[in-house]
């Protein structure tokens, strides 16, 4: 029988002696923000989540976080959190890391999804109705041969 590796109680070991595992440093911060990257990009976690995740983590590490993160995947974040915003497309990489920090703290909103303007429809014309032909003698004619 396998024995299962618990990875949380292993980095409780390891951030309650730095010294100890001091030469773990970078790597470390490397695998933890690694591994929080992948946990906000989750396609399933929408504001409350991400909301949370900055509680547990506090402000300056998730600001830190967000930061450091490649400007595609905070483009990928804002889209999908924050869809219908005006201003989405044409936006550079520093506003969408703002907006995505504002969403996350409470300031900003999502845009709520644009309303289509109603199609008027053109009035209907009314089906003519079928002309009976006059009927000819000889219009069943057969050509004799």
């Amino acid at each position: 029988m396998a024995l299962e590796f618990d990875g949380f109680e292993a980095w409780r070991a390891v951030a309650e002696s730095p010294d100890t595992f001091a030469s773990l440093r970078a790597e470390a911060a490397k695998s933890a923000r690694a591994a929080l990257v992948k946990y906000l990009k989750t396609r399933t976690l929408g504001i409350p989540g991400l909301r949370t995740a900055r509680k547990a983590l506090g402000k300056d590490l998730f600001r830190h976080l967000i930061d450091g993160m490649k400007d595609a995947e905070v483009k990928a974040i804002v889209a999908r959190l924050d869809k219908y915003h005006p201003e989405l497309k044409g936006s550079d990489p520093a506003w969408r890391r703002q907006h995505l920090l504002q969403l996350v703290k409470g300031d900003a909103e999502p845009a709520p999804k644009p309303q289509k303007p109603a199609k008027k429809s053109a009035p209907r014309k009314a089906k003519p109705e079928p002309q009976t032909a006059e009927w000819f003698a000889s219009a069943g004619a057969v050509r004799k041969r």
